[in-house]
C-alpha cells in the first residue's frame, strides 16, 4: 500500500514521530510530506535538519515559512498561504499516486489548504485526518479551553485569543476564516474521509462543529512501555530528596497556557516536606523558581532519564490549561506514578480514581490540597495500578488500531 502522509514535521516532536511510526508498518510504503524540519537519521545516527529521499519531501523553505508568519500576522490567513510551496508538493502527490493519505497537523506556516482540498476531492483518495488540535474548525486558535470559548460552535467573532497560536493582531477575518475553512474540509465526500482524535475529549468537540459531516473515531495516542517502566534511580539520594515528598511537573515549553503561572505559584507555596521537581525550565522563568525546596531541570530528551524521574516521584502534576491528551500523564504512570491533573480537555480521561485526583480547572489550591492529601497518606495509589494504567496505552495497541483503519479506508489493499 502506498501511503502518503502529510504533516508540519517529519520524525521530530510528537507528531512527526507519529508521523514516521505509522509509515514504516508492514505492507506499507510511505511518503511523508512535510514543509518546516526534520529530526530523522540516517544509518550514521546523524541528525538531518532536512531530509529528501525516496521517502520524504520536503516542500518548506525559509521565504515561504516567514512570508506565511507574516501574512498570518497581518491579516490572519494561516492555513491559505505558501501556495507555490503546496502546489509542488501536490504535483508530486499526483506521481506518487497514494492509496491512501494521512494528514496530521495542517497548520505551521507550511501549507495551503485549498489546492490540498481540491487535489484530494479530484483524486477522489481515501483520506484519515488525524486532529491533534482544535484548529481544523476554528477560525483562528488551536485551542480555546483557556480562555472559555464556545464561539466556535457558532460564528468565531471578537476573538479573545487573538494573541495565542498563530498570532495576529487583526481580529477581523476569524468568521470569514472559519467559513473558509468550512467550504474546504466539508469539501469531500462524507465517505471518503475519517476523523480521528487521540482522545475522547476531542472527539466530542469535533462532533459539534461542521467536521461532524465525517466519522470521527478516537484513537488514543501509545508510548513506549519498554521505556516508560519502573526503575531504580538514585535521583532522590543524589539530591537530598530522600525524606521529601516529591511533586514532578514537566513540560517541553513552559507557558501561561501550558502552566507557567500556577507552577510558580506552587513553588511559592509548597506545603510542608514537599519538594517541586520542575522539568523544561529555561530562562525567566528559572530565575522565579530559584526557591527553597525547588529543583528546577532544563528540558531534557532523554527518554531514560525522564523515566527515572518518573519512577523517582511521588506524584506528576499536570497544571495545564489546555491539552488534547497529554501523554506525560500516561509516561507517568506507567513508571508506577499517581497523576494530580486539572479538569482541562483529554487530560482527565488518562486517570482513573486508582491512578490519580482530578481537580477543577485552574484550581491550584485544590491541587496543593490534594498534594497535602497525598502527602499524609489520606489517599494513596498503588504502584502496580498505575503501571497497568500505563500499559493500557502501550504503543503497540495504536498502531494495530491505526492500522485495522488502513486497511477499512484501502478495502484490503493493505492486508
Amino acid at each position: 500500500m502506498k501511503l502518503a502522509v502529510i504533516n508540519s514535521v517529519a520524525g521530530y516532536g510528537s507528531t512527526g514521530k507519529l508521523a514516521e511510526m505509522l509509515g514504516n508498518g508492514e505492507g506499507i510504503q510511505s511518503r511523508i510530506y512535510y514543509g518546516r524540519k526534520s529530526a530523522a537519521v540516517d544509518l550514521n545516527g546523524l541528525s538531518r535538519e532536512v531530509l529528501q529521499d525516496d521517502t520524504h519531501f520536503y516542500f518548506g523553505g525559509a521565504a515561504s515559512f516567514a512570508g506565511h508568519m507574516i501574512k498570518t500576522f497581518l491579516f490572519d490567513s494561516h492555513g491559505f498561504e505558501s501556495n507555490a510551496k503546496t502546489i509542488e508538493m501536490v504535483a508530486d502527490l499526483k506521481v506518487f499516486a497514494p492509496d491512501l493519505v494521512h494528514l496530521h497537523n495542517l497548520h505551521g506556516y507550511y501549507l495551503n489548504v485549498e489546492p490540498l482540498f481540491a487535489y484530494l476531492k479530484e483524486s477522489g483518495v481515501p483520506v484519515i485526518w488525524t486532529l491533534h488540535d482544535c484548529w481544523a474548525f476554528t477560525g483562528h486558535c488551536a485551542h480555546y479551553t483557556s480562555v472559555h470559548c464556545d464561539k466556535w460552535k457558532t460564528t468565531c467573532v471578537n476573538c479573545p485569543a487573538l494573541s495565542h497560536y498563530p498570532p495576529t493582531f487583526n481580529g477581523r477575518n476569524t468568521a470569514k476564516n472559519q467559513a473558509r475553512k468550512q467550504d474546504v474540509f466539508t469539501s469531500l465526500k462524507a465517505d471518503q474521509m475519517t476523523i480521528v482524535t487521540p482522545s475522547v475529549w476531542l472527539k466530542e468537540e469535533a462532533e459539534q462543529s461542521y467536521l461532524s459531516k465525517y466519522r470521527i473515531l478516537a484513537i488514543p495516542n501509545g508510548i513506549d512501555t519498554t521505556i516508560f517502566t519502573r526503575r531504580e534511580s538514585s535521583f532522590r539520594k543524589d539530591h537530598g530528596l530522600e525524606n521529601r515528598f516529591v511533586i514532578l511537573a514537566a513540560a517541553s515549553n513552559w507557558y501561561k497556557e501550558k502552566g507557567s503561572e500556577d507552577l510558580v505559584r506552587l513553588a511559592q507555596n509548597l506545603p510542608e516536606n514537599t519538594a517541586l521537581v520542575a522539568v523544561g525550565v529555561t530562562g525567566s522563568l528559572k530565575n522565579k523558581l530559584n526557591l527553597p525546596n525547588v529543583l528546577a531541570l532544563e528540558r531534557t530528551e532523554n527518554v531514560d532519564q525522564m523515566a527515572e524521574l518518573y519512577s523517582s516521584a511521588d506524584v506528576f502534576i499536570n497544571l495545564t490549561q489546555e491539552d488534547t491528551f497529554p501523554t506525560v500523564n500516561i509516561e507517568a504512570q506507567a513508571c508506577g506514578c499517581p497523576v494530580l491533573t486539572y479538569a482541562v480537555g483529554g487530560s482527565p480521561e488518562i486517570v482513573t480514581e486508582n491512578t490519580g485526583i482530578v481537580v477543577p480547572a485552574n484550581d491550584l489550591d485544590a491541587m496543593i490540597g490534594m498534594i497535602k492529601v497525598m502527602r499524609d497518606r489520606q489517599i494513596s495509589f498503588r504502584t502496580e495500578d498505575c503501571i497497568s494504567r500505563g500499559q493500557e496505552y502501550r504503543r503497540e495497541r495504536m498502531k494495530e488500531e491505526y492500522r485495522k483503519l488502513y486497511h477499512e479506508m484501502t478495502k484490503g489493499v493493505l492486508k
